[in-house]
């Protein structure tokens, strides 16, 4: 999403007059309001679309443009969700805010959709997990599943972001600029163990083929798409985002409250996480990864050697990548 944001809003600088000035302060307004970078790239993204469409800027397009505008995005959407329909009414909806037109212009209602999640059962994530053979990929979805996590968050993860000691993951400016903790599953250890021997090179756990630099969401997507395929699943709506609700309907199903999921998740509203509630049965209090449910759990000496090898490897990772600004300041001296 980023590289496509960024291309976009590149061709619009150079093509549309003043489109440069008014991104940039969109970007500093969204900042100082603390909306996340995530919610400028969805933003600057669809103002960059109807600013090339139109020609101009988008305080210049005139109400009645707007509003066919808008009926072709319904027409052509490709999911129920109409998402992107939705990034341009809020994008635009800030952006008249923004320059104090937001009274001269009407834009459409948002209705609030009242839809259950889609969820996997742990049969089905054994066998989704089980099937995808590829190691990265494979804990890639272990991840996301095992710490309840967008992928915005995934793929902005470090190895600093995990501590062992207390087997947590550190969850930096999540949506909402907020910062949270979740468990670090003990049965996704040892796969981290195995991954981090070939991955020296970038501060980022999930790194593109042949860069150094972060994966992309798109990517993130396709993988879970092929590992749905491979897994024979046909329920309806099930994508990347599937594994979070599966995390969230699965800690309940375990017994873990709701206001302790709703930490784990980041969510600012109970409202939100009350969802839960009608996909999942609760039984007995149980605070861990659910990933740790699917599996047999690594016994107490085995779970120790993890931890011992992943914080070696960790600072064999960094002694190597800082091996050539050490000779650089030899010679410098």
């Amino acid at each position: 999403m980023q590289q496509t944001t960024l291309k976009k809003s590149a061709i619009a600088k150079l093509k549309i007059p003043d489109f440069k000035t008014r991104i940039n302060e969109l970007k500093e307004n969204m900042k100082v309001n603390g909306l996340s970078d995530n919610t400028f790239e969805n933003y600057g993204r669809k103002l960059a679309e109807i600013s090339l469409y139109f020609n101009k800027l988008p305080d210049e397009i005139t109400e009645n443009e707007l509003r066919i505008y808008l009926s072709q995005l319904i027409d052509g959407a490709k999911s129920a969700s109409l998402s992107e329909f939705k990034h341009t009414v809020y994008g635009m909806r800030y952006y008249f805010k923004m320059i104090g037109k937001e009274s001269q212009v009407k834009l459409p209602r948002i209705k609030h959709e009242s839809r259950l999640p889609t969820v996997l059962s742990k049969e089905e994530c054994k066998l989704l997990f089980s099937l995808t053979t590829n190691h990265k990929h494979r804990i890639i979805l272990l991840f996301i599943y095992a710490a309840g996590l967008r992928v915005s968050e995934l793929v902005n993860l470090k190895w600093s972001c995990i501590d062992t000691d207390r087997m947590s993951v550190l969850i930096k400016r999540s949506k909402g600029n907020k910062d949270r903790y979740v468990p670090l599953a003990d049965n996704l250890l040892a796969d981290l163990v195995k991954y981090i021997s070939g991955n020296r090179k970038s501060d980022y756990i999930f790194t593109a083929p042949l860069t150094n630099k972060k994966m992309s969401a798109s990517g993130i997507r396709f993988l879970m798409r092929q590992a749905v395929k491979r897994a024979g699943i046909v329920k309806e709506g099930v994508c990347l985002h599937t594994l979070r609700h599966s995390f969230a309907t699965h800690l309940l199903e375990d017994g873990l409250d709701l206001v302790s999921i709703k930490e784990l998740l980041g969510h600012s509203r109970i409202d939100t996480t009350l969802v839960y509630l009608h996909v999942c049965n609760r039984t007995t209090l149980k605070k861990t990864s659910p990933l740790d449910s699917l599996f047999i759990r690594p016994d107490n000496d085995e779970l120790s050697n993890n931890k011992e090898k992943f914080k070696s490897l960790v600072m064999d990772r960094k002694r190597e990548r800082e091996k050539p600004l050490l000779q650089l300041n030899l010679f410098e001296t």
